[in-house]
């Protein structure tokens, strides 16, 4: 809920979910969030919001969570972070290349290193994400908080603790061939106090 170029952070990513064509969008916050959803829905009436509070163990139980619940209606559907700042033709982008090409998993992916933790991802011509994390050797690109998921891939998720974080699932998965990347523009990672400027500079670039 932080403010970001006078509108709150969440509501730049609700936007890029919009511009991809989002018609409902699912909200976990934990027990202290209760104020998210409520805003949300008053900033965006054309959306439909489901609310969901879990205090989760970790970012894979979250992220398991969240593709659970949406596969309950959804063949695909998109995954955002609460902290990407992505240029919401980029997300639309990201979602019709995914759409497109049918992946089980897609990860977008950004040449832009701002994280403090970068997961770092090999990229291949044919789109297919090779390597990610300590197993990446190119590191020419990271990933950004964006996930592209189907259904099946939702189904097949094994238990919460089975993985301590998202990126050690992801990287499981990779190693499996099931993950898809797409390379977007510069994308911003607001995580950190000192992330409020550059995001300011960024936002007031992007929409111009």
């Amino acid at each position: 809920m932080i403010p970001v170029a006078g509108r709150p952070l969440a509501h730049w990513v609700v936007d890029g979910l919009a511009a991809a064509g989002a018609k409902a969008v699912t909200v976990l916050t934990n027990s202290r969030g209760g104020a998210v959803a409520p805003d949300l829905a008053h900033a965006f009436p054309g959306l439909a919001f489901d609310a969901v509070t879990a205090d989760t163990a970790s970012s894979f139980e979250s992220f398991r969570l969240v593709s659970l619940r949406l596969a309950e209606t959804a063949e695909h559907f998109l995954i955002s972070t609460t902290d990407a700042l992505i240029p919401p033709a980029e997300v639309a982008r990201f979602w019709r290349e995914c759409r497109d090409t049918s992946p089980e998993i897609g990860l977008a992916l950004t040449p832009h290193i701002d994280d403090e933790k970068p997961l770092w991802a090999d990229l291949a011509k044919d789109g297919r994400v090779t390597a990610l994390g300590a197993a990446a050797r190119d590191k020419s690109a990271v990933t950004c908080g964006l996930y592209y998921m189907t259904r099946a891939a939702a189904k097949r998720l094994p238990a919460p603790d089975s993985h301590r974080r998202l990126r050690d699932f992801l990287a499981a998965q990779t190693a499996a061939g099931r993950v898809y990347g797409v390379l977007l523009s510069k994308t911003l990672d607001v995580d950190r106090p000192q992330d409020l400027a550059a995001a300011e500079i960024f936002l007031t670039e992007t929409t111009k």
